[in-house]
């Protein structure tokens, strides 16, 4: 799903834990960022990064438990409203990456509450296709984009971890970033 729709100046950032694991795992590049240690910051990131950098797609993978512990960035999104960001939000009911324990997303209406924060467009997605088709449908009319779809709880068993360091990450970010793209 990554290499279908990516393009060469795709900034893609993932939410700390398994999120960025396994967008690693999928592929790892030098226009990928994997949230370290900053649970609930990729919308913020993204944000300022699609404000700075208009001529990048800039696309953020979050989480259920990331985005309710920093739910106020959805409406500091929505008021910069960068025509270049995509925000796509990852529910699974539960923190993940540290044991499983459940969240309090089945109560919160996330959808809604990206539309009422300014988003352009906030939908529910229910299935792969669907989401092919939003990625594709974002790509040719742009605007802040809220994407939320439901996916199951657990990961692979056997799932890595980066074999790159965070602040090389971010080197290799930086430098993409000034470009030029290949």
């Amino acid at each position: 799903m990554v290499h279908a729709w990516k393009q060469k100046q795709t900034l893609l950032i993932a939410t700390t834990g398994k999120t960025g694991r396994e967008l690693y795992e999928i592929e790892d590049a030098p226009n990928h960022l994997y949230m370290v240690g900053s649970m609930g910051c990729a919308g913020s990131l993204g944000l300022g990064l699609a404000l700075n950098r208009k001529d990048l797609e800039t696309v953020v993978i979050d989480g259920d438990g990331a985005m309710l512990m920093r739910m106020g960035s959805l409406a500091t999104n929505g008021y910069y409203n960068p025509s270049n960001m995509l925000h796509i939000l990852l529910d699974n009911h539960a923190h993940d990456s540290t044991g499983g324990q459940s969240t309090v997303s089945q109560h919160v209406d996330f959808v809604e509450i990206a539309a009422a924060s300014g988003y352009t467009r906030s939908i529910y997605i229910d299935s792969l296709e669907a989401l092919s088709s939003a990625l594709n449908e974002w790509r040719q009319r742009r605007g802040l984009t809220f994407l939320y779809m439901k996916i199951s709880k657990g990961s692979r068993k056997q799932l890595g971890r980066p074999q790159v360091k965070p602040h090389e990450v971010k080197e290799r970010l930086q430098k993409w970033i000034k470009g030029p793209f290949p």
